[in-house]
């Protein structure tokens, strides 16, 4: 059984997103918050399966779902292990841990028995987790003089490779500085990462690894960026169609007005499962190629569209909320500058009663 709404995830186009970004470039893909609500256990296997062979999640639990399901590669855990007690389970499961203070670099070691491989988190200028770049070296050569810790990886995140070159290149700057300081201290990981989807292209090829996430899945980190296309589609199909009179009211609050006689259509889609409340005011679906709006405030379970001016129309016809239909297109991003958020948010928000359908093959 299978609702009439859900989401299409096409892993050829993911997998073609991965061949054009990665150009032979060492990647670390990042697969966190459900692959970005793409399902990280179908993204990570048609992944592994094109070559990756490290993945990053921000939580334990997303570490342990992957290793359950068979990934084999390398698991980096992002965000900072607490209580430290978890170091237990991403020993247990092979998860490779971001250590990012002191404390957690001790309260590894004692849990290890023999040498564990971390990633050690800089902080160039987010200021969120990780040793602050002024200090790094010195916490970082403390770190390397542990017993039972491996300095496998060292890594930093920009904070707007998006918005500000200048800054970005900074920051990269500093990164460096302190690689070379370090590797003058005879402190060599085999695996430096900084550059996102974002950062990539202007960053090139200066550390070890790319750490893409958002142009694995065909959302663009800016208008100009080229070369991915949109892997998932939030689809929907009518279920029930209301002729009402002109004047009547739609949905919560009577805050729509039909200013003619009226079809309404209804979708088994709202807000509990990704479709923005702020669709309520000039937000869009595609019902047979073409954009139609939305009627009334989009409610918990349903959504109303008016498509009066649709002849024909039936239930079971197809509503594409976010994705493609004839030559039309309504894009995360689209959504993302109705509600004020960005792209990310929108495919993370759809929520995990929606099932996910995929589309595999070569």
């Amino acid at each position: 059984m299978i609702r009439p709404t859900y989401c299409s995830v096409d892993l050829n186009k993911l997998r073609k997103n991965y061949r054009a970004i990665s150009r032979k470039k060492s990647v670390i893909a990042v697969v966190k918050a459900g692959a970005y609500g793409h399902g990280a256990v179908e993204v990570s296997r048609s992944l592994e399966a094109e070559g990756v062979q490290i993945f990053a999640v921000a939580l334990i639990e997303e570490g342990i779902e992957l290793r359950k399901a068979g990934i084999k590669g390398s698991i980096l855990i992002g965000g900072s292990i607490y209580p430290f007690d978890n170091f237990k389970e991403v020993i247990k499961y092979r998860l490779t841990p971001t250590i990012a203070s002191l404390d957690s670099g001790r309260a590894l070691a004692c849990q290890a028995c023999a040498p564990y491989p971390v990633h050690v988190k800089v902080d160039t200028g987010m200021n969120r987790i990780g040793f602050g770049i002024g200090g790094a070296y010195d916490n970082i050569v403390q770190l390397s003089k542990m017993k039972n810790l491996k300095i496998e990886g060292i890594y930093t995140h920009f904070s707007s490779a998006d918005t500000d070159r200048e800054l970005t290149l900074g920051q990269a700057g500093n990164f460096r500085e302190l690689i070379k300081k370090l590797r003058e201290s005879s402190i060599s990981p085999k695996i430096l990462h900084a550059a996102s989807t974002a950062a990539q292209t202007f960053i090139g090829n200066t550390f070890t690894h790319f750490r893409p996430g958002l142009g694995l899945y065909g959302l663009k980190p800016y208008p100009s960026y080229r070369g991915v296309s949109p892997v998932m589609s939030f689809l929907s199909r009518i279920v029930y169609i209301r002729k009402i009179k002109r004047g009547a009211r739609v949905s919560y609050g009577g805050d729509w007005k039909a200013k003619r006689d009226s079809v309404i259509a209804t979708l088994p889609a709202g807000y509990a499962d990704g479709v923005r409340r702020e669709l309520s005011k000039g937000g869009e679906v595609l019902i047979r190629g073409r954009r139609f709006p939305v009627a009334g405030r989009v409610c918990m379970d349903m959504t109303m569209v008016d498509v009066t001016d649709l002849p024909a129309i039936k239930i079971g016809d197809e509503a594409v909320i976010m994705g493609e239909q004839g030559r039309e297109k309504i894009r995360a991003c689209e959504i993302a500058d109705l509600a004020g958020t960005i792209n990310y948010d929108i495919c993370c928000g759809i929520s995990s009663r929606v099932p996910r359908v995929y589309v595999k093959g070569q």
